[in-house]
């Protein structure tokens, strides 16, 4: 862009008002559109998917120590607890 001191050009509106260069670029270009915020949200979701998939799906210390606990003999199941979960994940399941 090239300064010269000199006033920006006016463009005549329809209605016959005035309206500088720069408010009639805004006009074109327009307001953001439900477009702009949705490449906005899909390249958050594939930030997200990249960060998910770096995680390892399965915790292979969680494993190693459950399975030295059943080798050993030292694991032991709370029915209770596990009787809960299984309603809980059923009820789950149920309003999905």
């Amino acid at each position: 862009m090239k300064v010269t001191g000199q006033q920006p050009a006016v463009l005549q509106d329809i209605k016959g008002g005035q309206r500088k260069e720069a408010d009639q670029a805004h006009l074109k270009d327009g307001p953001p559109s439900a477009d702009d915020s949705v490449k906005t949200t899909s390249f958050a979701m594939d930030k997200l998917k990249l960060r998910i998939s770096a995680e390892p799906e399965v915790r292979s210390e969680k494993v190693a120590e459950l399975k030295a606990q059943i080798k050993s003999g030292e694991y032991q199941v709370d029915p209770q607890k596990l009787a809960g979960n299984m309603l809980l994940d059923s009820l789950r399941e149920d309003t999905v």
